[in-house]
């Protein structure tokens, strides 16, 4: 039969055991806190590529559109 001391010795190696459970989730946490912050920070760069990119295809569809437009009155004037 176990006596007291037994448990009390049972009981401390079990909150030893505890704390370094809790030390390392407490690291782990961290870690995703870290990784969240880095993943919202790729996304948001991935964002702002995507608009940039919708931009240049924006800009480059007015350029030659200006570029066919001036071209076809180029021609127009150039043939009377």
């Amino acid at each position: 039969m176990a006596t007291s001391d037994d448990l009390h010795r049972d009981f401390g190696r079990m909150e030893g055991r505890l704390d370094a459970v809790e030390g390392r989730l407490q690291n782990i946490e961290d870690l995703l806190k870290t990784l969240i912050s880095r993943l919202e920070s790729i996304e948001a760069r991935e964002h702002e590529r995507r608009g940039a990119v919708w931009l240049l295809r924006g800009l480059w569809g007015i350029a030659t559109g200006a570029v066919g437009f001036f071209g076809s009155w180029l021609f127009t004037h150039l043939t009377r």
